[in-house]
């Protein structure tokens, strides 16, 4: 979750970044519940935000944190 306090909405600077650097996103998570950690192929943003951070948020449903509670969703604008 990055954050010891709830946060109502990603930052998107490290999206954004990336689609101007012409770089990929690399997904790391650790998954706190069962001692596992590890890193995904690449996500290429493709220039639509909404759809890129949902299909990122989705990817981190299935993981948890030690603060899982605290994790938010990403929430389109």
């Amino acid at each position: 979750e990055g954050t010891r306090s709830k946060n109502p909405y990603w930052k998107t600077g490290f999206y954004t970044t990336a689609l101007k650097a012409k770089v990929p996103i690399v997904l790391g998570y650790l998954d706190y519940k069962h001692k596992i950690a590890g890193m995904t192929d690449v996500f290429f943003p493709t220039g639509n935000i909404d759809q890129d951070l949902m299909k990122i948020s989705e990817f981190y449903k299935r993981f948890s944190g030690k603060n899982h509670e605290l994790f938010a969703n990403y929430l389109p604008s």
